[in-house]
């Protein structure tokens, strides 16, 4: 059983839930709740919203207003929302929500994740088991990531050849501002991404990462842990002043 964390708190990411969502949403279980039953989710709101949707492929269900590239892959299950634009090269694997007004662009994969409404993710991105809020936005180039780097690869194959019921993979846990562990009984889970998050380009989020709302995140970093709106990363790249001599 997942003992609720009462430090983080769905309150401190997201200002407005999306309705159809809000259900997934309780105080009793924590924000990544929904990530374990995201078919169960897709099939409830297509269910309750026919005619709004087109299916376009099996358990894929698309707003009949959403712009989708002949050149884009989708594996079902997944749900598209109004005024959705999927462009060119967009790969969008099992399990996906996307709600209104989204991008998603060019090489930009996405599994297992549910994405709130006006989220950008357009040039070059990857987002795995997440959750972005409201006007997220990722920069080209940003990655979450989803997995632990496995140590000693060796000697754990090697115990996964040896007994069917070892798992290679490490469960990700969130480090929280006073140095304690939060459980997620998750193997994969990438970010909680707050409203008006501003991730810079290139910038890699590593597993178990939650940023609550307005967070700004500058280019080229690598990040994880949790961080609250008050936090200010500092600048990788320093610009200086430009000399003012003719």
């Amino acid at each position: 059983m997942i003992k609720i964390p009462q430090k983080i708190n769905k309150k401190n990411f997201f200002t407005d839930i999306p309705e159809s969502l809000l259900l997934w949403f309780p105080d009793d279980k924590p924000i990544w709740h929904i990530l374990g039953f995201i078919p169960d989710v897709i099939i409830k709101i297509y269910e309750a919203n026919k005619d709004q949707y087109v299916e376009i492929g099996k358990n894929i269900y698309v707003d009949k207003t959403a712009m989708i590239s002949k050149y884009t892959e989708i594996k079902g299950p997944a749900l598209i929302g109004k005024n959705c634009e999927i462009r060119h090269g967009a790969f969008l694997r099992e399990n996906v929500i996307i709600g209104d007004n989204c991008v998603i662009g060019n090489s930009t994969e996405i599994k297992n994740s549910v994405l709130f409404n006006n989220v950008e993710v357009p040039h070059f991105n990857y987002i795995g088991d997440s959750i972005l809020g409201n006007y997220a936005h990722l920069g080209a180039g940003a990655k979450i990531s989803n997995v632990l780097l496995i140590k000693n690869k060796k000697e754990r194959i090697a115990e996964l050849q040896k007994n069917d019921n070892a798992n290679i993979l490490k469960e990700v846990k969130i480090k929280m501002p006073d140095g304690t562990w939060i459980e997620t009984n998750r193997k994969k889970f990438g970010a909680i991404i707050g409203d008006y998050a501003e991730i810079g380009v290139n910038t890699t989020i590593n597993p178990g990462t939650c940023l609550e709302m307005d967070m700004f995140v500058p280019s080229s970093v690598s990040i994880g842990g949790y961080f609250k709106q008050s936090f200010v990363f500092s600048k990788n790249i320093l610009y200086g002043m430009q000399s003012q001599a003719d």
